[in-house]
């Protein structure tokens, strides 16, 4: 069964990502040094990773073929089969790019990860509570997305339409801690679209405004290397839960925080942003970790 949540972003041109970046934070503060001391002091819990289960990938572009009558798995089918990219995508390589990214981008954040056979000699410890992290449901849609580009020629305003070629990717997160009832659930979504560059400029020769663009048409390659970057911005967001809680949890009460913290391992500084780029799913834990 399928997991509910909105399936139809609306992301443009690049990669989305939910969050709200800030300015750079450089004053001092209570909160700030916590933050620091997550990254470069506090042990990291060690973490068993789940490779994503299940993955559907569903077209939503129209066909011109006649429904009427099919049930809805049937005008899935055959949207799946007139879809330009997904019908010709390998899922477990797309499943595998995101794992190893996900999973190395773990590793250089500082968690010992486990997977396999190496789990059972780590779960079989009592005295050790690994972080359990599965992706139990990724959805790939497949659509084609209205793009309208703006620009002054003069004091006149000129608009372009255009239709874009729009792949999105729906996931569902879920944190858990072993031996424990503790568990979160979170659901996110990114997309990755065709890129135009375009402007408006006035042809005196013809006497009219005229529209140029350079575009670069989403081919499966560009699929393969969105699912890489969403293993490895996936892994940043899951550090940057654990770097807000652990603030939290020792942080003096009084007051609330206006901002959360993410942290930019790079360029080994901190960003405020306003909100994690994902949303919380209800579960029946109630239990914070």
């Amino acid at each position: 069964m399928k997991i509910p949540g909105n399936s139809r972003s609306k992301g443009l041109l690049k990669i989305v990502a939910a969050a709200v970046l800030a300015v750079v934070f450089v004053g001092c503060s209570v909160d700030r040094r916590l933050a620091k001391e997550f990254v470069e002091e506090t042990p990291k819990p060690p973490v068993v990773f789940k490779k994503p289960d299940k993955f559907y990938m569903v077209s939503y572009r129209e066909t011109d073929k006649d429904t009427t009558g099919l049930k809805s798995w049937q005008v899935d089918s055959i949207r799946f089969y007139e879809s330009k990219y997904l019908q010709h995508l390998d899922e477990e390589k797309l499943k595998d790019n995101f794992s190893q990214a996900f999973d190395k981008e773990m590793e250089n954040l500082g968690f010992d990860v486990y997977q396999g056979k190496e789990v059972a000699s780590l779960i079989g410890n009592d005295t050790v509570k690994p972080i359990i992290i599965s992706f139990p449901q990724m959805e790939m849609n497949e659509y084609m997305e209205l793009y309208r580009d703006r620009g002054y020629v003069g004091n006149q305003v000129y608009y372009k339409n255009m239709e874009l070629n729009a792949i999105d990717l729906n996931t569902w997160l879920k944190l858990a801690r072993h031996r424990t009832d503790q568990q979160k659930v979170f659901y996110m979504q990114d997309s990755i679209t065709d890129y135009i560059d375009g402007y408006f400029y006035r042809d005196r020769k013809a006497g009219k405004v005229k529209y140029r663009y350079e575009e670069h048409i989403l081919e499966k390659g560009d699929i393969y290397e969105f699912m890489k970057d969403m293993g490895r911005n996936y892994a940043q967001y899951v550090y940057d839960y654990y770097l807000n809680r652990f603030i939290d949890l020792n942080r003096d009460k009084a007051g609330q925080r206006r901002f959360l913290y993410h942290y930019d391992p790079v360029e080994q500084k901190f960003i405020l942003i306003n909100q994690m780029p994902w949303t919380e799913m209800e579960t029946n834990s109630s239990d914070k970790f």
